[in-house]
This record gives C-alpha cells, sequence and structure tokens, in this order.
C-alpha cells in the first residue's frame, strides 16, 4: 500500500534537476546578503537612522534603505526556491523514481507534510518580511521576522527528523549519510547561533549580536545548498 506523501504526490515530479532547487536557493540567499554587506562597507560602514546597533548594522538596517528593492528581490527569489527545496527533499524519499521509500512509516510522512507546511509559512513571511522592512512598519515587520524564523525551524527540525534514519540505520544509499550528518550539524550549528545571537541581544551586547546575526544568515545559506546531496 502506498505512503501518505506518494499518495498526496504521486508522480508530482520526478525531473532529476530537482537539485536546482536547493542549489539556487542557497545561491540567490548568499548572493543577496553579500550585495547588502558590500555595499555597507563600500558607503564607508555609515550608522543609518533608527539603526539600533551602533557598531554592526543588521540585515534590516540595510535592507530598509534605497537598496530595498534588491532586498525584495533576493528574498522572494530566495522563498520560491526555499520551497521548491523542501518539497524537493522529502519528494525524492519517497518518489519510486528516486529513493523510494513509499513503505516508510506513517509518522515519518505525516512529518513531512508537517515540514512542507512550515517552509511554506517561512517562505511566505520572508517575501512579506522584505517588503516591510521599512521603519514605518516596526511592528509588521516584527511579526513576520517571527514567522520566518519560525517556519525556517519547524521545517528544518521535522526535515532532520523524518531523515534522522540515515545517520543512525544502515548506509542503504551510498553517499547519503555524509549528507544527512553534515546538514544535521549545519542546523545545530545554527540552533547554537541563534540562541547566542538572541541572549546578546537582548543584553544589549549589539557589536558581537550583529556579528552572529550575520553568521547564522550565512549558515543558513550553506544549509540550503548541502540539500544538494540530498537530492543528487
Amino acid at each position: 500500500m502506498a505512503g501518505l506523501w506518494h499518495r498526496t504526490f504521486r508522480d508530482f515530479f520526478s525531473d532529476r534537476r530537482l537539485w536546482l532547487f536547493p542549489l539556487s536557493a542557497g545561491l540567490c540567499w548568499f548572493a543577496t546578503l553579500t550585495i547588502l554587506l558590500v555595499r555597507w562597507v563600500a558607503l564607508g560602514r555609515p550608522r543609518y537612522p533608527g539603526q539600533v546597533n551602533p557598531y554592526v548594522p543588521f540585515i534590516s538596517d540595510i535592507a530598509a534603505q534605497t537598496f530595498q528593492p534588491v532586498f525584495i528581490v533576493g528574498c522572494a527569489a530566495t522563498g520560491i526556491c526555499f520551497f521548491g527545496t523542501v518539497f524537493a527533499v522529502h519528494h525524492v524519499r519517497y518518489s519510486p523514481k528516486f529513493y523510494g521509500l513509499t513503505d516508510d512509516a506513517q509518522w515519518r510522512q505525516s512529518v513531512s507534510l508537517v515540514a512542507l507546511a512550515a517552509g511554506l509559512a517561512a517562505a511566505t513571511c520572508l517575501v512579506f518580511l522584505s517588503i516591510f522592512d521599512t521603519y514605518e512598519n516596526a511592528s509588521r515587520h516584527r511579526y513576520l521576522l517571527m514567522g520566518t524564523f519560525g517556519g525556517l525551524f519547524v521545517s528544518a527540525v521535522t526535515t532532520t527528523l523524518v531523515w534522522w534514519d540515515q545517520i543512525q540505520g544502515p548506509a542503504i544509499f551510498v553517499g547519503l549519510r555524509k549528507w544527512c550528518i553534515f546538514n544535521t550539524f549545519l542546523v545545530l550549528c545554527q540552533f547554537g547561533v541563534g540562541l547566542a545571537f538572541v541572549v546578546l541581544m537582548y543584553s544589549n551586547h549589539f557589536k558581537s549580536a550583529g556579528i552572529l546575526e550575520w553568521t547564522l544568515t550565512y549558515l543558513g545559506s550553506f544549509w540550503l545548498v548541502s540539500f544538494v546531496g540530498y537530492t543528487r
């Protein structure tokens, strides 16, 4: 009997180029961050109006300026590719043309659907976050930021949970285990850096918090690219 995911997305997408989703997502996000950072340095590292962090501006401080169109385009491209990545990573697990685990435990396939829903929520919030990244929408920006990080967190944890059997169990698919381990390592790094960022920010250690925010977001780009190993 076909599993839940396979019944839902039977023959929906069996293209061998699914790996382009995580590659595009990671590159789009890396490029967006780098453009903002390079622009800030090129302008002489200015302090923007309303900038809370006096040492290192947060991403939203730079993005809220005249470069907002670049931020919107970058977030839109990243969001679309991220949702495609979440779908691809779980779809290859159950598609008969890939790993073909159609008899996988029902709870894993249910968790895969949760990861997909969380990925859609994160992608949607990210796009709207870039649009409302202005000083006039500070409150809305904060809620969208929470929605983005919340969706990313749920999607990352559930995806790790679904693929955990490839870390613990016997190596059925050659080369897959190393990518699962590497991806899980990046999830743990992001969790640690994110927790440290929140603690330092709310304890007014702004310089360290600013550095950690950029570190966290750059780690996210490598995390996305690591899914290429799942979908290849």
